[in-house]
């Protein structure tokens, strides 16, 4: 007997008539054990409540989505509403071109124009909710508008029933269609995740969750750019575990490793959203503070200071739990200043007020600018 898989892709051969586009499409299907996935959507735009009706029975018969995660909207108005109250979520949408208000080529314009708002907003996640999401555009009339749609930016389209297509031939080509997109927009949403995890690899360091030392160099490029354009002063700051060999030593990495960890989650703890922080090396972090003069170091460094010194860290467990109290010693600067007129000067400036901090007795910090 044939399964379900089997009988899409034979249901895609003879309605492409492409056997080898059959092929790349039963390759997505398998990505996809089970379509219909609680709280996945699909969005129904069509002014004829009696197409919406059929459409919606024609989804629950073939089991596409649970009911309640079918969406209908009578104009594209409605429709554009419904999509971004549920954006992310909706997994296609099937949208009549003929309406009498907010047709369907406008609501398929619409969604472009948001697509290109999000993208030069830098709204890189809602770009792409928007960019990956298919419309299905029904029509019953000439070639013209299905030819408008696409360029519109359809993805596809399916013939409404006619004196050339049947009930049943219109059902059996939009649960297919259905089913392509779905599983191609969620194929999508994986490599697009992928993509991030692999990106933040790159970037992040692992154990602490702060940015690696590759991915600073991006990071002053950025933000020395930004300053100079706005005429603002970016403050750098490294920090230094005081003594940390002595915690590998007597305590073991693990317990050093603890130290890292911790220590990085109250600089987080305390750090703006638009502020870097940066494993530099071993026991070094970087932060990176746009907008912050001299008087925001000070003020920095005293909580962070206060928040390390007088709270020691916990580590082993049961019976080798072991308290250890930390000191800090920073050194810092900033751009432009006097010390640091050139990007290639930031961190040599703040490492050398490091060393003197250092040098003077350490928990402390040392501003040169």
């Amino acid at each position: 007997m044939m399964d379900e898989k089997e009988r899409v892709i034979m249901e895609l051969q003879n309605l492409l008539g492409n056997e080898r586009l059959s092929r790349i499409y039963s390759t997505v299907l398998e990505l996809e054990d089970k379509l219909k996935i609680q709280g996945r959507k699909i969005l129904i735009i069509d002014d004829s409540v009696f197409t919406r009706i059929s459409i919606r029975n024609i989804i629950e018969k073939y089991d596409l989505f649970d009911s309640q995660d079918i969406l209908e909207a009578d104009d594209g108005m409605s429709g554009l509403k419904k999509f971004k109250e549920n954006m992310g979520l909706i997994d296609v949408i099937i949208c009549d071109i003929r309406m009498k208000n907010f047709d369907g080529l406008q609501f398929i314009r619409t969604l472009k124009e948001l697509e290109r708002e999000y993208r030069e907003k830098g709204d890189i996640v809602n770009y792409f909710r928007v960019n990956i999401t298919p419309v299905i555009a029904i029509t019953g009339t000439a070639p013209r508008s299905r030819i408008d749609a696409l360029e519109a930016g359809a993805k596809d389209f399916v013939l409404k029933p006619t004196r050339d297509v049947t009930q049943e031939e219109f059902e059996r080509e939009l649960v297919a269609r259905i089913r392509i997109h779905t599983i191609l927009k969620r194929s999508l949403e994986r490599l697009i995740q992928t993509g991030e995890d692999l990106y933040k690899t790159s970037i992040m360091d692992p154990l602490t969750g702060a940015f690696n030392r590759r991915y600073m160099k991006d990071i002053f490029d950025m933000e020395v750019s930004r300053a100079l354009r706005k005429g603002s002063t970016l403050a750098v700051i490294v920090i230094d575990i005081d003594d940390f060999k002595k915690i590998n030593d007597t305590y073991g990495h693990p317990a050093g490793d603890k130290v890292l960890v911790e220590i990085s989650k109250r600089i987080f703890s305390l750090k703006r959203p638009y502020d870097y922080l940066v494993r530099y090396g071993g026991d070094e972090f970087v932060l990176i503070l746009p907008e912050t003069r001299r008087d925001g170091i000070v003020s920095f460094y005293e909580r962070l200071k206060k928040e390390i010194e007088t709270r020691p860290i916990i580590v082993g467990e049961g019976e080798h739990e072991k308290e250890i109290r930390i000191t800090i010693s920073a050194g810092a600067t900033f751009f432009p200043s006097k010390s640091v007129k050139i990007q290639d000067e930031i961190l040599k400036v703040a490492d050398n007020a490091l060393y003197e901090a250092k040098r003077n007795g350490k928990s402390r910090i040392e501003i040169f600018g």
